[in-house]
């Protein structure tokens, strides 16, 4: 019965990807892995690896390689995350923040009252999101001639200190002074200073403190953090077997069959841009192809120039992450919505025509993000990391310069078999009132008022019109004029506020039904991203070529690399994943030795 639910859900979400409009946007940032660089990998070892070797020794190579690289190009890392949420101002981009009483919002300002802000809070939020990587990658080759002509063994082993920060900074236009009526969040008025003073203390971790019963919940996934985050963790270990069929002095060609074991981190959804070391925590299986021709020399053979070509496929198997999930119906960024838990049955609640609403509030409000955070199985079909590099050598010295590209396609994500989703237990608070009030009384009940249309800009009752009053709740689902349900008699229409007269003006509406958040509204097609980048590379390297075994060697390189960007203004959007790829430039030392 599982399989089958799955499968339904499956289809379900499959359809729902083809029908998106809105530019998608990362909901995790899994870029390329620091250990999967060919191009590292190779430069400086030409000379090397990969000889046509006598059966009677054994020969190869070690390296360490200390590097440091740095992100450039942040503003295509803030697309990514954000989308067609950011307001373009020249080269600059923000989110603009605001309350649901501020007057002409714009259609793309996040709706203040969502983050325990004041209905007339303004603020511009910008990000220049950086991540730089001081790594330690130890190799090693050798030559298994002894075996069979051509046989060899590889392995990579990248250790890196990883420091992630988006550089969130915002600017308050206006704090805000407008108290919360009675029956917006709480039976009675809720103070100005009872409020938070940013958005970005919501967006790491910060709620107002409990009252009148109500609960309010911080944000506990997803958070935006004002820290610069640091791990530090051996990335995922790359081994090759493989055989050169063909293997002469000035050309070889060759295939091997590649392991990925993961020993860096897997993604826990705590952060929108979380540090990881390595590739996700996946297992990696596949094969490379790789050759080289010496197309010159010089008459004393001193000198030579070469072409290498080095081809890497590999699967990424399913592993669990966690990540969080906007809504389908709500948009991008709806995971950072107000959401409500709610009890059933209704007690003392109906509606005009006597039907009991199958649920009412339950007096805590929480972010979207803490119950739509959830472990998923994760798996990406292919992976490639292409080298195409130049060598010239003289004498001791070796210089390498390349192009490298690396690209992936879209993650496929699937909740896993065991993961549980409270379905008839939260709803969209969106700008609805949620209690309602006996005439010319401050006793009050909890309505069952949600709201299925809100987005992360706005909810559905504001702005209204010059007839109708918001706070009467005109636009929620399914809106019935609320009624108390007394244990004797006929009930009395409940009012918008306290001490008001039982006139139809002061009437507040619930919703009959209520409509819940269920599993089926999680978009998973906004977490998918795939990426792809284009590099060029340099290497000098000199080798001490005494008659001696060991010969040691020092080199020095470095790399551009330009990620590809997201998408912008696509629509449709259903072709167009966000792309987790970052444009980076690196320096490095490589030395070791070789040995023959």
């Amino acid at each position: 019965m599982n399989k089958i639910y799955l499968l339904s859900l499956t289809l379900a979400l499959g359809f729902s990807c083809l029908a998106q409009t809105e530019q998608r946007v990362a909901t995790s940032f899994n870029t390329r892995s620091i250990s999967r660089n060919a191009a590292r990998d190779l430069a400086g070892w030409t000379n090397y690896i990969n000889k046509d070797n006598s059966p009677e020794t054994v020969y190869g190579a070690l390296s360490v390689t200390p590097e440091y690289n740095h992100t450039f190009n942040g503003h295509h890392i803030t697309r990514t995350l954000f989308g067609d949420n950011l307001i373009e101002d020249g080269c600059r981009q923000h989110l603009k923040i605001s309350g649901s009483q501020v007057k002409n919002r714009s259609s793309q300002d996040l709706l203040a009252d969502y983050f325990y802000l004041p209905s007339d809070f303004q603020s511009v939020v910008q990000f220049k999101p950086v991540i730089d990587n001081v790594i330690i990658d130890f190799g090693f080759y050798l030559g298994l001639d002894a075996w069979a002509k051509g046989l060899y063994l590889w392995i990579h082993a990248p250790f890196a200190h990883t420091r992630w920060d988006i550089n969130i900074n915002e600017t308050i236009i206006d704090p805000g002074v407008n108290n919360y009526i009675p029956g917006y969040f709480t039976p009675d008025e809720l103070l100005r200073n009872q409020l938070l003073d940013s958005f970005t203390d919501f967006v790491n971790g910060k709620a107002i403190k409990n009252t009148d019963h109500i609960t309010f919940q911080e944000l506990n996934f997803a958070q935006m953090s004002t820290e610069r985050l640091v791990k530090s963790r051996m990335a995922e270990i790359r081994t090759a077997i493989g055989w050169n069929f063909f293997a002469e002095k000035d050309y070889h060609v060759g295939f091997n069959g590649q392991v990925a074991w993961p020993t860096g981190l897997r993604p826990d959804a705590l952060f929108l841009f979380e540090p990881l070391v390595g590739n996700g925590h996946f297992w990696e299986l596949g094969f490379g192809l790789n050759g080289h021709y010496d197309f010159w020399y010089s008459e004393d053979g001193l000198s030579h120039c070469c072409f290498y070509a080095d081809f890497n496929v590999t699967h990424l198997f399913r592993t669990r992450q966690a990540r969080s999930f906007d809504l389908t119906k709500s948009g991008t960024l709806s995971r950072y919505m107000l959401i409500m838990e709610m009890t059933s049955p209704a007690v003392s609640l109906q509606g005009e025509n006597g039907d009991i609403p199958s649920a009412q509030f339950n007096n805590d409000y929480l972010p979207l993000a803490n119950i739509t955070t959830l472990d998923v199985e994760v798996s990406i079909a292919v992976q490639a990391d292409i080298v195409l590099m130049l060598n010239a050598t003289h004498r001791n010295w070796s210089f390498d310069f390349g192009y490298n590209y690396w690209g992936r396609s879209p993650d496929n994500i699937t909740l896993r078999q065991n993961e549980s989703f409270a379905e008839k237990t939260f709803a969209i608070k969106g700008d609805a009132h949620e209690f309602g009030f006996l005439p010319n009384s401050t006793s009050f009940i909890a309505l069952s008022a949600t709201e299925d249309n809100a987005t992360i800009h706005a909810g559905t009752n504001i702005p209204g019109n010059s007839v109708t009053n918001p706070a009467t709740n005109p636009n929620i689902d399914f809106p019935q004029f609320a009624v108390d349900q007394p244990p004797v008699g006929p009930g009395l229409n409940l009012l918008y506020a306290p001490n008001l007269a039982l006139t139809p003006a002061n009437f507040i509406n619930t919703s009959v039904p209520p409509i819940f958040i269920t599993r089926n509204d999680l978009n998973f097609c906004g977490t998918q991203t795939s990426g792809s980048s284009n590099k060029l590379f340099y290497h000098l390297s000199y080798t001490w070529n005494d008659k001696i075994e060991w010969q040691p060697y020092l080199g020095f390189g470095g790399e551009a690399e330009w990620g590809s960007t997201t998408k912008r203004n696509c629509k449709p959007c259903d072709d167009h994943n966000p792309q987790a790829a970052t444009s980076q430039w690196s320096v490095w030392v490589k030395t070791g030795a070789t040995f023959n």
